[in-house]
């Protein structure tokens, strides 16, 4: 009996093996194909559709590695630019101390001016 494997079939079990072993050869293919659906196929279409799958994999990991890549680079900016703002605001935070000591200071003084112009009268 010619049965003949559907590439639906064919991609399926491939994309599974590749989900769950990382890496897969094509005889591991046809192995499995053999396995699940007792034949195997044409050897040149199963081979074939094996490397569009392991190159539609590898293609999927680069962009995903190019992807991190860019994360990366996108997180390295925000944590430099979260620290130049953590450095601005501990700057800020230290000038409006300063200015509030200076008043007080100021204020301190006119008090005690005032104070010793009521004691001499």
């Amino acid at each position: 009996m010619n049965r003949r494997l559907s590439e639906p079939h064919i991609r399926a079990t491939c994309r599974e093996l590749l989900a769950k072993k990382g890496q897969v050869s094509g005889r591991g293919l046809c192995a499995e194909l053999r396995k699940r659906f007792g034949a195997v196929g044409k050897t040149t279409r199963v081979f074939q559709i094996w490397r569009e799958e392991t190159l539609a994999k590898g293609s999927a990991l680069a962009s995903a590695d190019a992807d991190v890549a860019e994360l990366k680079r996108r997180l390295a900016a925000a944590e430099t630019v979260a620290v130049e703002n953590l450095a601005r605001a501990e700057r800020a935070e230290y000038r409006e101390q300063a200015h509030q000591d200076k008043w007080a200071l100021e204020i301190d003084r006119l008090r005690q001016e005032l104070k010793a112009a009521r004691a001499r009268r």
